[in-house]
């Protein structure tokens, strides 16, 4: 389990939902996409506005400032924002709670 860092458990996640957590001084989104989870950086390439404040819809993630669309299972940008991929970090989870590989 190196390198993996406890952030939060699988309760605190709604289905379709999302939360912020900080490892230190990196602010990282956690994604619960129908029951799957997934983490990425919490600040929109583009311009750097925090994501947790834009939707979810499936595994698309929109930024709520200009509308930026990023693949939350790899990162992608999707569409003509920006063409500046979103970070993503290894996840695991276990007995319920999310570790992340900063």
């Amino acid at each position: 389990m190196s390198g993996y860092i406890e952030t939060a458990h699988i309760e605190e996640i709604p289905k379709n939902g999302m939360k912020r957590v900080n490892i230190g001084r990196l602010e990282i989104l956690l994604v619960n996409a129908d029951g799957k989870f997934y983490a990425v950086e919490n600040q929109c390439p583009h311009m750097g506005y925090p994501l947790y404040l834009g939707s979810l819809e499936g595994t698309t993630l929109t930024c709520g400032f200009h509308y930026a669309k990023f693949d939350i299972t790899t990162g992608r940008a999707l569409g003509p924002t920006t063409q500046r991929p979103l970070k993503t970090f290894k996840i695991k989870i276990q007995n319920s709670r999310i570790l992340i590989k900063p």
